[in-house]
């Protein structure tokens, strides 16, 4: 993702934590990845911790300086409550499942403090559904640096995958080929909703950008802000 994201990321976290008034002591973000995210804020000196079940993403977000946790988001353990629990980049939408979503949400409440906040996003049911089989399933090809990417999208319904080939020049001139397979399942907004509340959630505001605009029928990203019930 271009760094742009992350910036408008940490922008629209720390709207909603001026509007909540809420001052974070402590801070879990779940599926953090390499830790991108998570070591902006830790220089703007909030306490932040990572959890993924990825070991080598892990391995770059330590050498970031990141204290993280091997786990897997939808039953994670840890024996303590954080302020804020973060989970970005539609990283939800990578659970297939609704009673495994439910089991997230379970799993966040119970580690979530009383006043806390929950924070996350998810890939529209529209965009999913309506948005990605517009683009070609022809391979899309992209280069960054010494990283060369070929991108396949293909589409069922409610569900998005995207096939990555990535090759990476050595230092002997050869390349070294990767195969990624990302899996994106749509769930409707209704029933995210009603999944939050089963788990004791209740929401805060929902919005479909970082400009905190209402959820619109061609939203292709939504964001919800969560308390404690």
């Amino acid at each position: 993702m271009p760094d742009k994201f992350y910036t408008d990321y940490y922008g629209f976290i720390v709207e909603v934590l001026k509007r909540s008034a809420l001052q974070p002591k402590s801070v879990l973000e779940l599926a953090c990845g390499t830790g991108k995210l998570a070591r902006i804020l830790l220089d703007k000196g909030f306490n932040i911790e990572g959890l993924d079940s990825s070991e080598h993403m892990l391995e770059v977000a330590k050498k970031k300086g990141l204290k993280v946790h091997h786990a897997n988001m939808v039953n994670f353990e840890m024996r303590r409550k954080f302020d804020l629990t973060l989970c970005v980049f539609d990283s939800l939408n990578y659970i297939q499942e609704q009673s495994e979503l439910l089991r997230c949400f379970n799993s966040v409440r119970s580690h979530l403090d009383t006043e806390g906040l929950f924070i996350f996003d998810m890939n529209s049911s529209y965009k999913i559904n309506k948005i990605i089989p517009r683009n070609p399933v022809k391979a899309q090809y992209f280069k960054v640096g010494d990283i060369e990417l070929v991108w396949l999208n293909s589409h069922q319904q409610d569900t998005w995958i995207a096939e990555l080939i990535f090759f990476e020049r050595t230092r002997d001139g050869k390349y070294r080929r990767f195969y990624e397979k990302h899996v994106e399942k749509a769930y409707k907004l209704g029933n995210v909703r009603k999944l939050l509340r089963r788990a004791g959630f209740s929401l805060a505001g929902t919005y479909s950008d970082f400009e905190f605009s209402e959820i619109r029928r061609k939203s292709g990203r939504w964001f919800f802000i969560c308390t404690l019930s």
